[in-house]
């Protein structure tokens, strides 16, 4: 994944449009990334095999970030000292901007083939799915484990206070009752607020 030396939010996409050359676009400013040779390759195309030399006129060290090394690339005259275009002297990357590859054909007297690209943002990746939270998985046990303790607590102490009372062993207790109604009531309480994410 190369970014866009210009445009810092943008990754740029490999095309071959031009000349089945894979070249790197940005899809927000339309520039395009010539890895070494490619630009060299591309104009061989155009006129048939003649070489040209794209050595920067009056390179200065004043270019953006090479989008391939991240070295500071030279900015310098490309077969005319007025087209200013980027060239990283390590990795041998040339940027061109919208536009400056037509520049580039009119100067060296050549014709046909594309002289611009366009090229749509590729279509975000889905999001992978998240992973299940142990915090929340516990925080979820611990609460059914609650509510089924209590959902008993409730029902025996029913059993207990519909039960003739020489049927059953013991009285049913009010502290018992009002403890598993809690515990059933906050167990599905907290299994509730667990499936909101609020415990994430």
């Amino acid at each position: 994944m190369i970014n866009c030396p210009k445009c810092a939010s943008e990754v740029l996409v490999e095309t071959p449009a031009l000349g089945n050359i894979p070249l790197d676009v940005c899809p927000g400013c339309s520039g395009i990334w010539f890895e070494k040779g490619e630009l060299e390759a591309l104009l061989r195309q155009s006129q048939g095999g003649a070489q040209a030399d794209l050595a920067l006129i009056d390179p200065k060290p004043e270019g953006h970030d090479c989008p391939a090394c991240k070295a500071k690339m030279s900015r310098g005259g490309l077969v005319n000292p007025l087209l200013l275009v980027d060239k990283c002297q390590v990795c041998e990357g040339v940027w061109l901007d919208a536009r400056e590859l037509a520049l580039v054909k009119k100067l060296l007297g050549l014709a046909g083939g594309e002289s611009s690209v366009k090229v749509d943002r590729p279509a975000p990746a889905p999001a992978a799915p998240q992973g299940k939270d142990a915090k929340l998985i516990l925080v979820k046990m611990v609460a059914a484990v609650c509510a089924l303790a209590g959902l008993a607590g409730v029902s025996y102490q029913m059993y207990l206070y519909f039960s003739p009372a020489e049927a059953v062993s013991r009285a049913p207790s009010i502290g018992m009752g009002v403890l598993s109604v809690l515990l059933f009531a906050g167990g599905i309480l907290a299994l509730n607020w667990g499936k909101e994410d609020r415990w994430r």
